[in-house]
């Protein structure tokens, strides 16, 4: 069956690792060739850990080569990551416990994901048969990019809301609940919480509290797949929220 929002849920400091994507992956400048990638399907380019899809009403392993096609769930675990490629120069990367689907509105091609849960790195490359915008929908928020673009998203798993870092390039972002006016631009450096129950805040990075404690997640994630190496750095919830806190009260303007 289907993995239901409960199943994906991790910690409730999700939007908070925004940033790890940013450690682990390379600048705007692509090395995918496009050309093999179709118009109804996401080709898969890596993947590692648990990844699956939906097949027939059971989740089915996916892995390099692989395509998902349209209106298909992208569903990783807790040590899933996948990278694709679509066509028109869009690639994307899912990490773990994320629940994407892969262009779920077919009538509108320039709807890229809907991202349900989890964390998304989204590389939007100008060509000639690239749809003129692509959209990335959450279940409070529609971001937009309009040009090349490189951001990243986070949907927290409990509350939906949902945090994007723009690495370069610029994106729109509009309240998904409570639509205000125009769009709030987001340009590369800068970050946007949306929240379901208030309007766009758009707050700069310290980058500096914001790695830390995304190498804080990463040493916690590595400590629980190599023996011995997390006993020195196991910490309870409680810790993850007092670093949390920490990173609200002075990492963010």
């Amino acid at each position: 069956m289907l993995a239901s929002r409960d199943y994906l849920r991790h910690r409730r400091w999700l939007w908070s690792f925004v940033l790890v994507p940013f450690l682990l992956s390379g600048a705007i400048a692509s090395d995918i060739d496009y050309s093999a990638a179709q118009k109804d399907a996401a080709l898969v380019i890596s993947a590692s850990g648990q990844v699956s899809t939906d097949k027939n009403g059971q989740d089915w392993a996916i892995g390099q080569a692989e395509r998902i096609g349209v209106t298909k769930p992208i569903i990783t675990g807790q040590d899933g990551y996948a990278r694709f490629a679509a066509a028109g120069g869009a690639d994307f990367e899912v990490f773990a416990n994320s629940l994407v689907t892969f262009r779920e509105n077919v009538g509108n091609p320039q709807d890229l994901l809907d991202v349900t849960t989890g964390r998304v790195r989204v590389q939007l490359h100008i060509s000639a048969d690239q749809p003129s915008q692509y959209r990335v929908i959450t279940p409070v928020a529609i971001i937009t990019a309009r040009g090349g673009a490189v951001f990243t998203l986070a949907v927290d798993d409990e509350d939906d809301s949902t945090r994007v870092d723009v690495e370069q390039g610029e994106i729109f972002v509009q309240h998904a609940l409570l639509p205000r006016g125009a769009p709030e631009i987001v340009k590369a450096g800068d970050a946007i919480a949306v929240d379901a129950d208030e309007p766009l805040i758009s707050r700069r990075l310290d980058r500096g509290s914001l790695y830390r404690y995304a190498f804080h997640s990463i040493i916690k994630t590595l400590g629980a797949a190599i023996p011995g190496l997390g006993k020195n750095f196991a910490s309870d919830a409680v810790s993850d929220q007092m670093v949390a806190r920490n990173i609200v009260a002075s990492g963010l303007d």
